[in-house]
């Protein structure tokens, strides 16, 4: 799909969806994945860098993150952008709700591709299925450099985006037990690990830890469930509510313990000083 569709895509589920987390996602226990994988991994940053941290969000969409996170972490800012300004206009409808008026949060439209942006000014930049967006290596390369420029020397940039890679090992779960291979969305074009690890380095990145943060919760979805349902994929069957449940809690006590069989990861990068 052209970047065209693709925006177009985002902007008929903001439309349709507004501040619901349908917007963003098509179920809601891979958000929770999502947010605890964060949370835990800027609890790491914090106490490194300490409790004040700025930090940004590329492709915020209605806010979802920002607005878990901001409660999760006291003394840090919380800004986000997305290129879709419906997203953007529920982001802020939330926000404004907040009994504290939103303080400490910040949502304007923005473009991943065209930032204007104060460099080396943010402790934390972070994507959230954002890059997986963009239809080809090199956009997708342009857009981390960019971010890249945004971090602070020392900083950090998170990125929780789908793997091609794992992707293929999930699918062979699948075929392993009967299951035809899944294909991503045609608005989709999941990060190829090896154009993007060489990368990272010529963005004055280093990849200091890669968290196969929800292949416990994906094999339940993806290959369990559809194993006893005639292939479909629910997103509301209780076992993945359950996967989700112990998901997170061995995440707390050894992360990534279940192999890399879930098709997002969260690649963490350091700015060089």
């Amino acid at each position: 799909m052209d970047l065209k569709g693709i925006r177009a895509h985002w902007q008929n589920w903001a439309r349709q969806y507004g501040t619901d987390l349908r917007a963003t996602t098509k179920g809601t226990t891979a958000k929770i994945m999502e947010v605890d994988a964060l949370t835990r991994t800027m609890q790491q940053i914090v106490v490194e860098l300490g409790g004040d941290l700025k930090v940004l969000e590329a492709g915020c969409g209605n806010g979802k993150n920002c607005l878990s996170l901001v409660d999760e972490f006291a003394q840090a800012r919380f800004i986000g952008f997305d290129f879709i300004p419906e997203m953007v206009e529920a982001a802020n409808a939330v926000r404004s709700e907040r009994a504290d008026g939103g303080s400490r949060l910040e949502f304007f439209v923005g473009n991943v591709l065209e930032m204007d942006l104060p460099v080396a000014s943010y402790d934390v930049v972070f994507t959230d299925r954002c890059l997986i967006n963009l239809n080809t290596d090199a956009l997708q390369h342009q857009a981390i450099r960019g971010l890249a420029d945004l971090v602070k020397p020392g900083g950090y940039l998170l990125m929780i985006e789908n793997s091609q890679q794992t992707y293929g090992r999930q699918n062979l779960a699948r075929e392993a037990v009967g299951l035809p291979a899944r294909t991503p969305d045609v608005f989709n074009r999941f990060f190829d690990e090896t154009t993007l690890l060489p990368f990272l380095p010529t963005a004055g990145l280093e990849l200091v830890g890669t968290e196969d943060f929800i292949s416990l919760h994906d094999l339940v979805l993806y290959v369990l469930v559809p194993m006893t349902n005639g292939g479909k994929v629910d997103y509301a069957h209780p076992l993945v509510a359950a996967a989700t449940q112990l998901n997170t809690a061995l995440s707390a006590i050894e992360p990534a313990s279940a192999g890399a069989w879930g098709q997002n990861r969260l690649y963490k990068c350091r700015k060089a000083r």
